[in-house]
């Protein structure tokens, strides 16, 4: 996480991508060198916004513009929110739901664009939903794998990732065994704080008829073990998902913010394969996530 552009250096960054399509860096810094319009802003601010826009990678290497569809201050705000990646861009779906949630370095990065709070608050949720997507890729594979690891570890069942071969089966992970046979779908996530997952319709609609289908989430570390591990009830699931009112409406994927008491400790189908102290069983060995009840 770095610090938002100051306003000086994304008026430079607005002003070199202008030129830029259809000068090169050379003569546009000749000109902002030498052209009284340009001497608002120092040759330093000029040379920052220019290393900024290479960092962010919107010009390429030979000192074009990047493609980019819609406006360019749009693309710009959005550069600078995903490469900055600030605190609060990873809650923005709860922190930010008007203009007026805006924080006060996004405010002043979109004013320097010339860009109205409506517009700014746009480009928080666009980022926000790229940042989400990536993350949740990232930690869910990590999650995935980390159980895994420790689903082998017990020699009396068989753990296979047949999400690794097969997309639709609506689970990631089977145990067979031992007179042990689980379907595991896993959520996971680094948050202690806050458990929210997202799950398809075709996940759904497997745990509406697999009676061995069962919710496992999974706390990632920094080292991408496993830290707490728990299971959400079928039950509560059905509960809380959406309910189609239309024969022309249905829905596909739903997210569940899971409130504290609801995920409970450990996969408790695993009792009498591995020892109570166990992480599979205990669900946590240090200090619980608060979502985790023991």
């Amino acid at each position: 996480m770095s610090a938002l552009p100051p306003e000086p250096v994304i008026r430079a960054a607005m002003r070199w991508v202008n030129h830029l399509q259809h000068s090169s860096i050379d003569r546009t810094y000749s000109l902002f060198a030498s052209h009284p319009a340009y001497r608002d802003l120092t040759l330093t601010q000029y040379s920052a916004a220019l290393s900024w826009l290479r960092d962010t990678g919107v010009i390429d290497d030979r000192g074009r513009p990047a493609h980019v569809s819609g406006r360019m201050e749009i693309a710009l705000l959005k550069s600078a929110f995903l490469h900055a990646n600030p605190l609060w861009l990873q809650d923005a779906d709860q922190l930010i739901t008007t203009a007026n949630d805006l924080p006060q370095d996004a405010s002043a990065v979109g004013e320097a664009l010339g860009l109205s709070s409506h517009e700014v608050l746009a480009a928080v949720r666009m980022s926000w939903g790229k940042i989400d997507t990536r993350t949740r890729q990232e930690v869910g594979s990590a999650g995935e794998l980390a159980l895994l690891r420790l689903l082998q570890e017990i020699g009396s069942v068989t753990a296979t990732h047949v999400a690794a071969y097969a997309d639709g089966l609506g689970y990631d992970v089977s145990v067979e065994g031992n007179g042990l046979c689980l379907h595991l779908e896993i959520k996971s996530t680094t948050r202690r704080g806050r458990l929210s997952i997202y799950l398809s319709r075709n996940e759904f609609e497997v745990m509406l008829t697999d009676p061995k289908w069962r919710l496992v989430v999974v706390l990632v570390g920094t080292d991408k073990e496993a830290n707490a591990i728990g299971m959400v009830d079928s039950q509560w699931i059905t509960d809380h998902a959406p309910v189609d009112t239309s024969s022309l409406g249905r829905w596909e994927s739903v997210r569940l913010d899971i409130p504290p008491g609801v995920a409970r400790s450990g996969i408790t189908d695993l009792n009498g394969q591995v020892s109570e102290n166990h992480l599979l069983l205990a669900g946590a060995q240090e200090v619980r996530p608060s979502w985790l009840v023991g």
